[in-house]
């Protein structure tokens, strides 16, 4: 139940009016000591109804709020209002769509919450983290990354969710980024936008990770172009991984990655790995879809929740990413970079390919540290220990041995492109030499 100050904000109207639709019957209410109290189930229908017929101007003909409808690519998945002096969503309506709505936000099981939408839609843009976000921000004359996200109306390379702006007329296919060109999609949306107007539309202002990056379009083609942090390893360690995952892997389990540039200038660059049908779904949501049992491990939730939205093959798909994370010490892969793609208009899954493989190689230790013989690492998403997260595996035969001949001569290769790294490298060799010639040894073993 909701007061009539509650609904009033909801309705974008003033408490007078929402007692006279009381009175007319408009809407559902029972006074308790004297109180209005207002179900909020009508409440939400007149807001839908508001939203499918246009309805009247909103309170400050609708220069404080907004009414939206979250879209996945063309499907209306919930009604939203955006408050533009809070910038923030005020209200979600109860009617959601949930087949198509972002696995693990709106679970199964549970009543829609604002809140969890919040948290989703702010952790598509930026991070607070990223490196030389405030003269990002700066230049883009925003003050929060949220800001961006408005700007972009949700649009994304990562999935195909955004906001359409009540009466707009605007259409999915005019305005992806998959299929137009990023200018033409920012001055298509720039009308609409409640936030951020100064700033261009852009993929840029919708990509996760603490590294800076930027995508540009090319014909058909969609690339990402990421840098590095320390001592610029990171592009480079993202080739290692390519050609650690192109001996050993099949070409659809990870995405490819080429560098552009040289030196500590270079970067690290990855063609989009979803279609225009497609979404990214982050392990982190995948484990909120339904099984909570805190009996289990986080593994054991993350594959029964892949098994109950109908994936195949997930524990073969882990068991790859946990060999050969584990080869390059890859000290990163936490519960965003690693998940499920799903067609979201058959709602079929699949796994994720492999990416993201940079923060790896010890780049984030000393040198010292590497002299001292350091071989292990801290891994990020079953276990903090390696050991005890390649007990994991069940099944290596896929596994060949034979065709890491020679991957660390090429590793070394490629990381002395890098002349900061030239005094790494003879403990970088050791170190690749003694997790690979491990793995070697645990997959006779199995």
């Amino acid at each position: 139940m909701l007061t009539t100050k509650e609904a009033a904000e909801l309705l974008g109207i003033t408490p007078r009016r929402v007692q006279e639709l009381i009175k007319n019957g408009a809407l559902t209410a029972r006074k308790a000591s004297g109180v209005w109290l207002i179900d909020k189930d009508s409440v939400d229908t007149r807001l839908r109804s508001a939203t499918k017929r246009g309805g009247r101007p909103r309170r400050g003909h609708g220069k404080s709020e907004i009414a939206f409808t979250l879209m996945n690519r063309t499907h209306e998945v919930a009604q939203l209002v955006y408050s533009r002096s809070r910038k923030d969503f005020t209200h979600i309506g109860a009617d959601v769509d949930r087949a198509h709505a972002p696995i693990g936000v709106f679970t199964p099981s549970k009543p829609v919450s604002l809140d969890s939408f919040r948290i989703w839609w702010r952790g598509r843009g930026i991070p607070l983290a990223r490196i030389g976000l405030a003269s990002l921000l700066a230049e883009a004359a925003v003050d929060v990354p949220d800001e961006l996200v408005q700007r972009n109306l949700g649009l994304s390379l990562s999935d195909q969710y955004w906001i359409r702006p009540q009466g707009s007329g605007l259409a999915w296919k005019d305005i992806n980024f998959f299929n137009n060109a990023f200018d033409d999609v920012s001055l298509s949306i720039a009308p609409f936008a409640p936030e951020g107007k100064a700033a261009a539309a852009k993929p840029d202002n919708t990509s996760d990770g603490n590294l800076q990056k930027y995508w540009t379009c090319e014909g058909d083609r969609r690339i990402l172009h990421k840098a590095g942090a320390h001592l610029n390893q990171e592009p480079y360690n993202e080739l290692v991984a390519t050609a650690l995952h192109r001996r050993i892997l099949n070409a659809c389990d990870y995405v490819p990655y080429s560098l552009e540039g040289a030196g500590t200038s270079a970067l690290s660059t990855c063609d989009v790995f979803l279609t225009d049908e497609e979404e990214y779904v982050p392990a982190f949501y995948v484990n909120q879809h339904a099984n909570a049992d805190d009996r289990i491990t986080d593994y054991e939730r993350y594959v029964a929740n892949c098994e109950e939205l109908g994936v195949t093959g997930v524990k073969d798909a882990l068991d790859r990413m946990i060999v050969c994370d584990d080869i390059i010490a890859n000290y990163d892969r936490h519960w965003r970079n690693f998940g499920l793609v799903r067609n979201v208009n058959t709602l079929t899954c699949r796994p994720a390919p492999i990416f993201d493989s940079g923060s790896s190689l010890w780049c984030n230790i000393s040198l010292e540290e590497l002299r001292a013989g350091e071989h292990s690492f801290t891994s990020a998403q079953f276990h903090s220990s390696p050991a005890k997260q390649m007990l994991l595996v069940e099944d290596m035969s896929w596994f060949d041995g034979d065709k890491l001949e020679g991957f660390v001569d090429e590793a070394l290769e490629i990381l002395s492109r890098n002349d900061a790294l030239t005094a790494r490298l003879p403990y970088l060799k050791e170190a690749l030499t003694w997790r690979l010639r491990r793995m070697i040894d645990i997959a006779e073993w199995s």
